[in-house]
């Protein structure tokens, strides 16, 4: 799966959680300053993702819960799944 495909899966929900619109999710977009994600919000976020790539994977997938805090953007929790597929 290529980044683009994994941008638009984390895109997705991240819209569905947050309830926002599509076009004004980016790369750059910060999950906690521009989204105000909490961490409830950021957990839902997750599982959307993980229940998605999860079957993509070769090993499963899954975001370790210390690496989550060091996701600042879309982009870069886009990043972390495409190097762990």
């Amino acid at each position: 799966m290529n980044a683009d495909a994994v941008f638009a899966v984390v895109r997705d929900a991240v819209v569905t959680v947050m309830e926002v619109e599509p076009g004004t999710v980016s790369r750059e977009t910060r999950l906690v300053e521009d989204l105000r994600c909490d961490s409830l919000a950021l957990v839902e976020i997750v599982e959307i993702v993980e229940e998605t790539l999860r079957p993509l994977a070769r090993n499963g997938f899954a975001i370790d819960d210390s690496d989550l805090d060091d996701m600042r953007t879309v982009g870069e929790a886009v990043d972390y799944a495409v190097a762990r597929l």
